[in-house]
């Protein structure tokens, strides 16, 4: 063999290694190991909240054969949640209480039906991206209840109710029945073996509440706290941040630009703005009011734990409060720890009250649990109080008494104290069960 020969053959040789190298490498596909994915341990935080995160039921009622069971349960709410927002709901319309042939409180509270109620009326026009709605046009109405009646549901499609208490009025769409028997065999049937007995209490010819038959024992809780970003939320709020003026003042500091003022309360880790340009009130709709709020956190992240939930809104003061809610139940807090706060102006918010710390990891409580008074008990009570006009009390509940403290590490700490409560228009007020006191009367918004 001479030498070209062996050359040729050598390249012929890595020629061929080349193409075969080549196809293995285009053609190659590892074996992977399943990997089953685990909330547990995957979890990706997002802090922007949708309409149906923010506006949640507060409470689920259940009447049946003369008896009434109630849940805040918020794994339950948000199932029952879940199923309704999957019907589809058509011919939305107002139905008049007399062609119903029945008082007002009688229909809304009737034998075999559910409650589904929300902290404040809700404007239909931003609940319905939250509901699957085929009507083309729907009218302009609020509420602060969904009714599911048992004995309505016949034929192929039965009504769903929103009503409006305060108002007394009360609108239906049409839904198809079996979803509504099967939601009826979900939820309704049996409620009384997993739910707490409550008792109607008559407050007025227009109003009935319903509150716990036997006294409830609730666990006090302990937290341990996080802060937001006080960067973030000065820049959301100055249109130019490097401009503005950072002084201290007693309790914390104070950022200006000359016109806007924002003040950080670090006694009680509170955020307070101002901006008295925006004193004039622009009207819009209470829609537009309430997702423009919701947008307007979400632009600077304010949300936090995400376990804050619409509670109140004024229409002609341009007013929303987000109340936080821990497992179910609202929390309260004399200087406004709880609360998230907007008023809007002629063209931006006007002020903007709010916590700048979170919950963040829970602790056990020496005083757990904590055996709170029965219902009758809190309303002879009310009752019993010269100072308080028990005929004008809208809503009787359970809630958390926040409280800030210190553990032996200097870290700070806060204490939810289940207690009861009660409310007047738009305040809440602690149900005053101290003699020498009367109790708390300066109102919780």
């Amino acid at each position: 063999m001479n030498f070209e020969r062996a050359k040729s053959i050598i390249l012929i040789i890595l020629v061929g290694t080349s193409i075969f190298l080549t196809w293995s490498i285009w053609t190659y596909e590892p074996e992977y190991d399943l990997f089953e994915q685990s909330s547990e341990f995957i979890k990706i935080k997002s802090d922007v909240q949708i309409v149906s995160d923010v506006i949640k039921p507060v409470s689920i009622l259940f009447h049946g054969n003369g008896q009434h069971f109630q849940t805040s349960n918020p794994a339950e709410m948000n199932e029952m949640e879940k199923e309704f927002s999957q019907w589809r709901f058509r011919g939305i319309k107002e139905v008049s209480v007399n062609r119903l042939q029945r008082k007002f409180d009688d229909f809304v509270h009737e034998d075999g039906s559910i409650e589904i109620e929300f902290s404040d009326d809700i404007p239909i026009a931003l609940y319905k991206t939250v509901l699957n709605i085929t009507d083309k046009e729907v009218p302009k109405f609020s509420f602060d209840r969904i009714i599911i009646k048992q004995k309505d549901i016949s034929g192929n499609e039965s009504a769903v109710y929103f009503v409006s208490y305060d108002q007394g009025k009360i609108y239906q769409g049409m839904v198809d029945s079996k979803k509504l028997r099967n939601f009826m065999d979900s939820f309704y049937r049996g409620s009384y073996d997993k739910h707490p007995e409550y008792t109607a209490e008559t407050i007025n010819s227009k109003r009935t509440l319903f509150v716990p038959e036997k006294p409830v024992e609730i666990n006090k809780l302990e937290y341990y706290i996080d802060y937001l970003d006080i960067g973030n939320l000065k820049n959301a709020l100055f249109t130019y941040p490097k401009f503005v003026r950072q002084e201290p003042v007693s309790v914390g500091e104070e950022y200006t630009d000359g016109t806007r003022l924002m003040t950080v309360n670090k006694d009680n880790y509170l955020i307070s703005y101002i901006n008295p340009a925006q004193k004039s009130k622009l009207f819009g709709s209470s829609s537009d009011l309430l997702q423009k709020s919701i947008n307007f956190i979400n632009d600077h992240d304010g949300w936090e734990d995400n376990n804050y939930r619409f509670a109140y809104m004024s229409e002609d003061e341009q007013r929303v409060v987000f109340r936080l809610f821990v497992n179910g139940y609202p929390t309260f807090n004399e200087s406004g720890m709880t609360e998230i706060e907007q008023i809007w102006g002629k063209e931006e918010i006007y002020s903007y009250d709010r916590p700048y710390f979170s919950l963040d990891s829970v602790l056990p409580s020496e005083g757990s649990p904590k055996t709170l008074q029965s219902g009758k008990e809190v309303v002879n009570q009310l009752k019993s109080k010269d100072n308080i006009d028990f005929k004008s009390v809208e809503d009787i509940s359970i809630g958390y008494k926040l409280n800030k403290s210190l553990d032996s590490k200097l870290v700070t700490l806060v204490t939810l104290e289940p207690t009861w409560y009660y409310r007047i228009g738009d305040k809440w007020f602690i149900v005053p069960f101290d003699e020498d006191t009367g109790g708390d009367q300066s109102g919780l918004e």
